[in-house]
């Protein structure tokens, strides 16, 4: 590992409390920097910010180490003083600390904000991998061919717009033959010139419901917002609640052992298309794209960079569906995910990451263990042009349960 920063970070929004206690934690040094072997020490406080965030007195506590390293241990506390863990791991991996208030039953309590999810990691640069198949190039240049030569139908659009100055349109686009075509919105300043805005392509995360409308980001660029599974992004609650249970039932966890009907392979195959077209539209500048997303969405946001050469900027918030081989094939922790097949490794984040060339930027959180950052890890590791990493304690998926989260920056190559 060549330079770090390491610094205290904080939100630019800070998360509305509903109850007054919330943990803090940090290690002893770089969270992702011990050595396999070393002791990590963990120092974690339950605070009140109604009491101008002093310690929390008087709550039990209990909390459990995790690790990639198949170790469990569990232990009890109170509160009325700062709680040291001291681990280690004797393999490269995370390890994941979990710490809960109890109740008057000794449940651990609901709140939000009343729990610990953090971690650290030990040799994480020596975290083993899996390869990538033999065609992997050649399947996805032939993919990608193969839908840039396949004529396409479009339905564009105009709806109302709740803000003058941004124009939304809605869109269909054909991708295959009895496939689901790709659909969203396009956005872009109403007195926008010719050749004038850069491309944002904003993918969602996993769900069933409406898409949202980006008002804000559409007053300066040309922003192209794709829903999940090709569906009309606009429609009331039923419809919703029928892709759901019915017609994407199992959405991303059913043939993941056909490359051309799983769940992975449309979404991507449409991301393109919308790509695609946008590309066509007179108001991009020609030369600057952007994806972006979160969780399954940085899932996408991933493959549109690998898959498309003109992207110029990657940005992605706790990427889904990275190496799904780390818990099949080397023992480490899980997360929320299809189990590995041998088609899947086609669609894993971070083996599509090795295709990105173009600058990225990554979040990812080290209590995540619907994304673990073992997996983020690599995936970061894999990215082949200048890349960013932000390393967030305390974080799960997609929340910061701290005031002041400290966050690691990497700003150069994992190797």
């Amino acid at each position: 590992m060549k330079k770090i920063i390491f610094a205290a970070f904080c939100a630019s929004i800070l998360p509305l409390f509903a109850e007054s206690l919330y943990f803090d934690g940090k290690t002893d040094k770089n969270p992702v920097l011990y050595q396999v072997g070393e002791p990590m020490v963990f120092t974690i406080a339950l605070r009140d910010k109604d009491a101008e965030n002093e310690i929390a007195k008087g709550h039990r506590i209990t909390w459990t180490r995790l690790g990639d390293d198949g170790r469990t241990e569990k232990g009890n506390a109170v509160s009325d003083q700062p709680l040291i863990i001291t681990t280690k791991s004797e393999k490269p991996g995370f390890v994941w600390i979990k710490v809960n208030i109890l109740d008057e039953n000794g449940n651990p309590r609901k709140g939000i904000y009343e729990n610990f999810t953090g971690g650290a990691g030990a040799e994480v640069n020596k975290l083993q991998a899996d390869s990538l198949p033999d065609d992997f190039k050649t399947f996805w240049d032939a993919e990608i061919q193969k839908l840039h030569s396949t004529p396409y139908t479009k339905k564009i659009t105009e709806i109302a717009s709740r803000d003058p100055a941004v124009k939304v349109l809605k869109f269909e686009l054909s991708t295959f033959p009895g496939d689901r075509p790709a659909t969203g919105y396009i956005l872009y300043p109403v007195d926008a010139a010719k050749k004038s805005l850069p491309m944002l392509v904003n993918f969602t995360g996993y769900g069933f419901h409406k898409t949202n409308i980006p008002y804000s980001a559409g007053k300066k660029q040309l922003v192209v917002e794709v829903t999940r599974q090709g569906e009309e992004p606009d429609r009331e609650p039923e419809y919703y609640k029928n892709l759901q249970t019915v017609e994407m039932k199992g959405y991303c966890f059913r043939n993941n052992n056909d490359k051309h009907k799983n769940d992975f392979y449309g979404m991507y195959m449409r991301g393109q298309r919308a790509m695609q077209y946008a590309e066509s539209l007179d108001l991009w500048n020609g030369k600057d794209i952007t994806t972006s997303g979160g969780s399954m969405g940085a899932a996408q946001s991933i493959a549109a960079a690998a898959l498309n050469p003109k992207v110029t900027r990657c940005t992605a918030f706790i990427p889904w569906v990275a190496d799904l081989a780390g818990k099949a094939k080397f023992k480490r922790l899980g997360g929320w995910a299809p189990e590995y097949t041998e088609t899947l490794r086609y669609f894993d984040t971070a083996n599509l990451a090795s295709r990105v060339k173009c600058p990225a930027e990554i979040t990812i959180g080290l209590g995540d263990y619907i994304c673990p950052p073992s997996g983020q890890m690599i995936l970061f590791r894999n990215l082949g042009g200048k890349k960013t990493l932000k390393i967030r304690q305390n974080m799960g998926h997609g929340r910061c349960l701290q005031p002041n989260p400290y966050e690691v920056i990497f700003n150069e190559e994992i190797r």
